[in-house]
């Protein structure tokens, strides 16, 4: 690799060098001759000292909130564009948002355009020649593209949003073939989020992926640990159980990676390391990009990660690079950005000489009264950053009014208290400039959201929710997400409870204790019996259910719904209630059926069938509903315009998924001026507003406790942070003086106090990040209680800084030891009554329409009837199912024997139900191919549920190794197959038919085709002949295949677990085959 050249100053550098001073008395003059304002903003010693660094070398900017930092580099690419030392085309700049990267790229251009006019550009300048502004992850995706050949990838390839990478890593999770996996008591969510961390915390810090794997094989060691002292605990032994676990994530983050790989796809966290891969392998990668960009300037680089850091050293070490950050606004480690970064800087690019870089401070704010710095000032002083950090000044002039704050004893006074703040500092502040201000109420988390817009809505407060978070919290919204998810899985239980104790269905608690029955029994008996499921469905219930997990209560439901009225699970409900749950069946089943409308429909749809236009357009105290629903769709257009598949579960796993990362990263919109933005913390990273009001500085809410717990690294499917690159700068757990359970418990007790500490210092930064957003008004607050039994205590920063002086004093303690009147839970009938005071009147106006609605009669009756019965045509049409082109081999019997179920499956496909174990056949037929010198494994990757051999009994150790050991004992053990696994696609009356060989022998002149099979073998000669048309097909395809006489092969069955072969007498001929295929759907075969 050669060294970078420096940068040649150019003519106006080797004449009198331009100032930044200059060149702010030069911009003025320009604005002033264009009319607008020429005053001239002479840039501070601190930011002249930046500015007019030495341009060959690399610096560090620790630059506190709200110091100009923009205005700052902006006024670098001038003093360096006009001294000569570069061509704007040679400057990169790097920040975290796209919206950050278009306000830096547009300041700097419009910058650029005045510098020019004012005569200070250097001869030859091209006006139209502008420096490279991007995000981190588009520069690393660009370096990715450029080299990508080198590695062997596509360059080209898609890129996977959040949702599709989610349903990728899901779709391997199911097919893996994993034994371990048998054994993991987990739900199929988990293991797929466990997938994806592991998956990005390798491609965040460049892990090897084999130490990662030794860790997990060292806690599966501990599991034979002593107890020491006879000391045991069973939280601890899960807690080993699920950190042994890493062994197989990393495989299956493997799989995830190859999976990718396949498609020719990669996730956010693969661009970085693949771009760090490429310019490691292809070293004329980083002497292309530093001859071509002379100059860097690195914007947040407190939130770049490890990877990050390390593909930009990569590069462009020695280098002229400016970082500019705050450690004190470091606050997203949950995606992998280190604090530790800015202190690593000035070692990582050194100077010329050899020695660290330089490093500048910016510590005045532009923008923050200076009540308000003086409480940003009194939080980091609590805490310790990498790097020293200068306490912020306020610029001259700035405001001093008070920091306002509240503790009153309840959430709802708080409510109330920070509502009519807003409005009156809103008032104040039109008042005084003659225009609206701008206002925020930033939130740690969403959870008592509701009762600050309440208390909003009652103030006369104009507010917007930001982000599809505050979106899924409107009431509207959130019954119509949780009838969406009810549709799509039987998982959704709360939010079909959410929805029969709502307006609609009112059912009681006891009805609704009486369904949870129902759901246990069905997950412990066969509802065969009453003749209401399927065998398969059964089967499948029983197969995929989760130790420790009950039955599904929205399975439940549909069973209540079609079970007769004589069941004997129906006793216990109360009539009333019987009738409602059998109406919400009846109204969920119909929306099943509709499923496989293209999403926006099926929305509107689902919409109008819950009544929610109709609720919407009666309910006065609500304005804003028809305006949610609007909102809704538009989220929708967000996922459709990236998703390559949309599917309702992709759609909520994107809402999901969009709701967190939402909440958690910087928000685009720009203030609005006379409106309170509602978002949280995370969000608000950037922005600022005339007014701000911070709620809930309680005890564990901020600082907020970790969903997950302190215990760090230490649970299933986190990355282990002694594997992470910035591993020195995190709390230790040391595994070397483990040597019992015991140990390993106290070890754990003392890791949890580091990470306590190493929590609450980011909560630290959180809280100054949201104080540090307000210009002139900031008020903070809190409340005892809060729907707990216990009061809460003020937050540590609240009280430091009332310790401090720079709020009131706080109330020591509650007033009452008990839920104060407003506090504790309401007491009321339940459910209640969603017509309120007004359910006599509303219903006695129901009443008296309903008893004038005329009768249909008259000129006009029949008309309307064969009207209505053509829209039932019409309907029933819209229930046709074309037939897929490709039909597994193993369902064609049920296709030619019961097609309106196959249609009705296909119609609605059979939720996936939680994840418990792979197949025992599919390790079976995996194991059969190994032994034969075959690489298994790859044969459920284009299955369909009904595709999947065996009966699905939980797969283990034991019983694999049973039917290894029969198998060894048969006949087939000792023969050489001609085949294995040969998958042939028969091409069959205008279908493809796939058909999956397991084995083919070669006996004397003749072929003999085998399906081994794991499950039971034919209870009858019907139940045979039906499965002697998957043998039929697969005699047929294989004949085509070789060119032979169908009439030289014949087939078998071998069922393992029973050791028992099985030749049919008679196997169908294709002339039979298609006799019996045009019965169900004629010919040409086209839709059911």
């Amino acid at each position: 690799m050669t060294e970078p050249t420096a940068p040649t100053p150019g003519p106006a550098a080797s004449a009198s060098p331009v100032t930044a001073a200059r060149i702010a008395e030069a911009l003025a003059a320009v604005r002033s001759e264009r009319g607008d304002d020429g005053t001239v903003r002479y840039p501070t010693p601190e930011q002249t000292a930046v500015i007019e660094a030495d341009p060959h070398e690399p610096a560090l900017v620790v630059a506190g909130a709200g110091s100009g930092k923009t205005e700052t580099m902006a006024n670098r690419v001038l003093w360096l564009v006009a001294n000569g030392h570069v061509q704007p085309a040679e400057v990169l700049g790097l920040t975290f948002t796209r919206k950050a990267a278009g306000e830096l790229a547009e300041r700097i251009r419009e910058r650029l355009a005045e510098l020019h006019e004012a005569g200070l550009t250097p001869v030859g300048h091209d006006l139209f020649d502008a420096p490279e502004i991007s995000t981190y992850n588009s520069f690393a995706s660009a370096v990715f593209r450029d080299n990508a050949l080198v590695l062997g990838r596509d360059g080209d390839g898609v890129v996977l949003g959040e949702a599709a990478a989610w349903q990728l890593a899901r779709s391997v999770v199911i097919r893996s073939t994993d034994p371990r996996l048998a054994s993991l008591d987990k739900r199929l969510d988990a293991v797929v989020e466990a997938t994806i961390r592991i998956a990005a915390g390798l491609a965040d810090n460049a892990a090897d992926p084999e130490r990662v794997r030794e860790l997990g094989r060292r806690f599966a060691a501990m599991r034979e640990l002593p107890l020491g002292d006879r000391y045991e605990r069973l939280d601890m032994l899960e807690k080993i159980d699920d950190l042994a676990q890493l062994d197989l994530l990393v495989d299956l983050a493997a799989e995830y990676d190859a999976a990718k790989r396949a498609r020719g796809a990669v996730d956010y966290a693969d661009q970085v390391v693949l771009a760090l891969r490429a310019v490691e392998k292809r070293a004329e990668a980083g002497e292309e990009l530093r001859a071509r960009f002379r100059v860097v300037l690195l914007d947040e680089y407190q939130d770049t990660s490890v990877v990050q850091t390390e593909l930009l050293a990569r590069i462009f070490a020695g280098t002229p690079v400016t970082a500019v950050g705050d450690p004190n606004q470091s606050i997203y480690g949950w995606r992998g950005a280190s604090a530790s970064n800015l202190g690593e800087f000035r070692e990582r690019f050194r100077a010329s000489d050899g020695g660290p870089a330089p490093d500048f401070t910016l510590a005045t704010s532009w923008r923050n009264g200076e009540r308000i710095l003086d409480a940003a000032n009194a939080l980091v002083a609590g805490g310790e950053t990498p790097i020293p950090v200068p306490t912020l000044t306020a610029r001259p002039g700035a405001s001093a009014f008070t920091v306002d704050s509240a503790f009153p004893e309840t959430v709802g006074d708080e409510a109330a208290h920070v509502a009519a703040w807003l409005r009156d500092r809103l008032a104040d502040v039109e008042a005084g400039r003659g225009k609206p201000g701008t206002a925020a109420l930033l939130l740690r988390a969403r959870k008592t959201q509701q009762h600050f817009l309440d208390a909003m809505r009652e103030a006369g407060v104009k507010y917007h929710v930001l982000g599809v978070g505050g979106l899924l919290a409107e009431p509207e919204i959130a019954d119509l997400v949780s009838a969406l998810r009810v549709i799509d899985s039987p998982d959704a239980g709360l939010e079909l409870l959410r929805l029969l104790a709502g307006a609609r269905w009112r059912i009681g608690v006891a009805d609704l204790d009486r369904l949870r029955e129902v759901s246990g029994w069905l997950a412990r008996h066969d509802a065969a019996e009453s003749g209401i499921l399927s065998d398969e469905v059964q089967q499948r219930m029983r197969d995929s259910v989760a130790d420790g997990e009950g039955g599904s209560i929205v399975d439940a439901l549909e069973f209540v719904g079609r079970a007769p009225e004589t069941h004997r699970a129906l006793e216990g409900f109360s009539a009333e209630g019987l009738v409602r749950l059998r109406d919400a069946a009846s109204l969920f089943g119909r929306l099943r059926a509709r499923a496989g409308l293209e999403l926006p429909e099926l929305i509107v749809l689902v919409a109008h069938e819950l009544r929610l236009d109709l609720e919407i357009a009666a309910n006065e105290t609500r304005t804003a509903g028809e305006a949610n629903l609007d909102a809704l769709l538009d989220a929708l257009s967000g996922y459709l315009a990236i998703a390559e598949t949309a599917t309702l579960s992709g759609f909520l796993a994107w809402l999901k998924e969009a709701e967190q990362r939402e909440d958690l990263t910087p928000r685009p919109e720009d203030p609005e001026p006379g409106t309170v933005q509602v978002l949280t913390v995370h969000g608000s990273k950037g922005l600022e507003w005339d007014v701000v009001a911070v709620p809930r500085f309680v005890e564990d809410e901020l600082p907020a406790r970790p969903l997950e717990g302190y215990g760090g690294w230490l649970g299933f499917g986190r990355f282990p942070w002694p594997e992470r690159g910035d591993a020195d700068h995190l709390p230790v757990f040391e595994l070397s003086r483990i040597d019992s359970r015991k140990v390993f418990a106290d070890e754990v007790k003392r890791f949890r106090e580091r990470v306590v500490d190493h929590y609450r210092a980011e909560e630290r930064r959180l809280a100054y990040v949201a104080v540090t957003r307000a210009r002139d008004h900031l008020l903070l607050t809190g409340s005892f209680w809060g729907g707990q039994t216990r009061p809460r205590t003020a937050s540590r920063f609240l009280r430091e800084l009332a310790d401090a002086g720079v709020v009131a004093p706080l109330p020591d303690a509650s007033a009452t030891d008990a839920p104060p009147p407003g506090a504790e839970p309401e007491v009321t009938r339940w459910p209640h009554d969603p017509f309120g005071s007004r359910a006599a009147a509303v219903r006695t106006a129901a009443a008296a329409v309903r008893s004038a609605s005329p009768a249909l009669v008259g000129p006009w009756a029949r008309e309307l009837e064969l009207l209505l019965e053509e829209r039932e045509r019409r309907r029933s049409r819209e229930g046709v199912v074309p037939l897929p082109v490709r039909i597994p081999a193993s369902a064609f019997k049920d296709y030619v024997t019961d097609p309106d179920a196959v249609a009705a499956e296909l119609r609605r496909p059979m939720p996936e139900r939680p994840y418990r174990a792979t197949r025992l056949g599919t390790l079976f037929h995996s194991w059969v191919e190994e032994r034969y010198g075959r690489l298994g494994g790859s044969d459920e990757l284009d299955a369909a549920p009904f595709e999947l051999d065996g009966d699905g009994e939980v797969v283990d150790a034991e019983k694999l190794a049973e039917l290894q050991a029969t198998f060894e004992r048969s006949e087939w053990a000792q023969l050489r197959p001609v085949e294995v696994e040969r998958e042939i696609h028969l091409p069959f009356d205008g279908r493809v038919v796939i058909c999956k060989i397991d084995a083919v022998y070669r006996r004397g002149d003749r072929f003999e085709v085998v399906d081994w099979k794991t499950g039971k073998a034919p209870r009858d000669d019907a139940d045979l002949e039906r499965k002697q048309l998957q043998l039929a097909l697969y005699r047929l395809a294989y004949a085509r295949w070789e060119g032979i006489d169908p009439g030289l092969i014949d087939a078998a069955f071998y069922f393992v677990h029973d050791d028992r072969v099985i030749r049919p007498e008679h196997i169908d001929t294709e002339e039979e085959l298609l006799v019996r295929w045009r019965a169900a759907f004629g010919a040409p075969a086209g839709e059911r």
